[in-house]
């Protein structure tokens, strides 16, 4: 796991200062590479062949080609496709996967990317085509930014390392949007106008002739094809499931696991403890205050494992404490509450670790949110007649009325016409709608299905929780490995009857009936809480409320946002005391705080 940077020109002042910014990536080495045309820069967390062979930028030539990268990431299967090489006359010089992702270039161009299984952002410079080809992995679980204004080509795995250019950057407007909509910003958009972050399972080429960029899918997206053999699935699952931890735990360094009281966590340790003594496995948890705190659940699943288990409790002072600091390592807004237990604990695991493995992509599968739930609940309004809910409307309350009105819309509006006392800018109308549409298209018009790959593709991974889970650990030169985010779960997903993943009252059935086999009841049977301290708690105190007033009126004084989201924030958000406004509260603050931080 590392940081990289480059940009097409040479400067090498500028790219020991973008390698500088990124130490926290990459602490054990740093390189540079710079000739007439490209300057390429980069931060090694040693992980794979702990030697000097393994250092980067790394040069590699065959049969008169000649190619250079910076890479981040760790490639599981590259002994398979090394020794493919080796048969093709291919040599190497380490033992790492770097080496074999560039002669996996020169061999197979940019279709090598759909050779991989792995977690990857990487720049290749190809010094015979002339260019600089860039990708992201398929779930876009590697970050990487770039800057680009017509002439200038500048990338980064971190924003801060594109800001040592002192380049004159305006905040974009539609990013905000995205924020406040969202909580966090949405690739290709980053907060700045001319920042762009390469999307997940995207191929950049940037030809240093002509200085154009081509962009192309290298993935394509399967389509929903439910089998309903239900031993035959489990068994499916249950085989890449030993298959995708077992291939994580390679490395040269030590190797532990986040373990929570959930299931998904429980599951990737069960696995590891197929491959690794017990009392040899560090397991790291975090607990909260009062009615937060999952520490008897975590309790149960560290006794039915009996690993090498530490636990620490999360509190204000700690939160305090984070606030200070959290916006140097989340370079954009963002507001995730679980940011800052997940800097502490990437801390805390550090201290015996070098990679942990974690439970991340569970739900994004297995169909794991109450939204899920709730979309197999219009399933059901969608079978009456159009006619029979507009009667029905005035004679309802609560959930069930308002799943009536929502009933009316097309299912690609499901988003943007939801509780409709939240202001909607139209750029997150025009988001939500069109990748609704696509989910469904992939989904054959199935909605559980549809939001389960929304939340996949679009809205809880990548550019959302694997963005906290990448700026926490690496914050901390800590590698998180999940299981469940191997590509290979995407296809067998797309086999798995939504029914099998969420009804009206249940969610992740298949994943609950597999883990009942090594886990009990108490923790199979528990509804999902999320990994949340309780910031409202903390944040919503009386110094803070002040704050957030001053911050409505200077942000819209100073142009940054619009008038329509003040006028929600002051006729809605302010005059209520619920988990919405509470929300919308945090995340004011948040964006304020983050200005402030990058404006200091």
């Amino acid at each position: 796991m590392c940081g990289i940077n480059g940009f097409n020109f040479a400067d090498e002042k500028i790219l020991k200062k973008m390698n500088d910014a990124l130490i926290h990536r990459g602490p054990d080495d740093k390189g540079e590479y710079v000739d007439g045309k490209v300057s390429l820069g980069h931060r090694r967390l040693a992980i794979i062949d702990l030697s000097k062979k393994g250092n980067q930028p790394m040069i590699y030539l065959h049969d008169k080609r000649e190619a250079v990268i910076v890479f981040n990431g760790e490639i599981y299967n590259f002994m398979q496709i090394r020794k493919e090489l080796e048969e093709r006359g291919y040599g190497f010089k380490s033992n790492s996967d770097t080496e074999v992702i560039l002669a996996s270039y020169l061999e197979w161009g940019m279709d090598c990317v759909k050779k991989f299984n792995g977690m990857w952002a990487f720049a290749i410079y190809d010094l015979n085509e002339k260019n600089l080809f860039l990708s992201r992995d398929r779930l876009g679980v590697k970050p990487l930014y770039y800057f680009y204004d017509g002439k200038r080509f500048i990338f980064s795995s971190e924003l801060k390392g594109i800001l040592e250019h002192k380049i004159k950057l305006d905040i974009d407007k539609d990013a905000v949007d995205f924020y406040f909509s969202l909580g966090f910003i949405p690739s290709p958009n980053s907060i700045y106008r001319n920042v762009y972050k390469v999307e997940a399972r995207q191929n950049l080429i940037f030809d240093l002739k002509t200085k154009k960029i081509n962009k192309e899918y290298y993935f394509e997206y399967p389509k929903y094809e439910p089998i309903y053999d239900r031993k035959k699935i489990i068994s499916e699952i249950e085989k890449l499931l030993h298959d995708a931890t077992k291939i994580r735990l390679v490395a040269d360094v030590p190797l532990g696991a986040f373990l929570s009281g959930g299931i998904d966590s429980s599951t990737v340790v069960h696995e590891m403890t197929k491959n690794m003594a017990r009392e040899k496995l560090n397991t790291f948890s975090i607990g909260f205050e009062e009615n937060y705190d999952e520490s008897k659940y975590i309790q149960i699943v560290k006794n039915i494992f009996k690993t090498k288990h530490h636990h620490k409790y999360f509190n204000e002072k700690n939160f305090e404490e984070d606030l200070k600091k959290i916006f140097y390592f989340y370079d954009e807004p963002f507001c995730d509450p679980s940011m800052f237990p997940s800097l502490d604990l990437s801390k805390f695991a550090r201290e015996k670790l070098v990679v942990s493995l974690s439970g991340d992509g569970g739900d994004e599968f297995f169909g794991g949110y109450p939204r899920h739930q709730m979309a197999a609940q219009m399933e059901i309004l969608y079978k009456i007649p159009k006619m029979v809910r507009r009667i029905l409307i005035p004679l309802c309350f609560g959930k069930i009325k308002e799943g009536l009105k929502l009933s009316l819309a097309k299912k690609e509006e499901i988003y943007s016409n939801s509780r409709r006392e939240i202001y909607k800018p139209e750029v997150y109308k025009k988001f939500t709608e069109d990748k609704m549409r696509e989910c469904l298209k992939l989904s054959r018009g199935n909605l559980i299905e549809a939001m389960i790959l929304m939340d996949r593709y679009f809205l809880t991974l990548s550019d959302n929780y694997l963005a906290k889970v990448d700026r926490a650990s690496m914050a901390n030169s800590l590698e998180v490995r999940s299981p469940f985010l191997d590509y290979r779960f995407i296809e067998l997903s797309s086999k798995i009857p939504a029914k099998w993943k969420a009804t009206t009252t249940k969610n992740k059935i298949l994943l609950r009936e597999i883990t009942g086999k090594f886990l009990p009841k108490e923790i199979t049977d528990r509804k999902k809480t999320g990994f949340t301290p309780p910031i409202e708690k903390w944040i919503l105190q009386k110094k803070y409320i002040d704050e957030l007033k001053k911050a409505i009126v200077e942000l819209f004084e100073g142009g940054i946002i619009s008038n329509k989201w003040r006028e929600f924030y002051e006729n809605y958000v302010l005059k209520n005391n619920n988990v919405i406004s509470n929300n919308y509260k945090i995340r004011i603050l948040l964006f304020w705080k983050w200005l402030c931080y990058w404006n200091s």
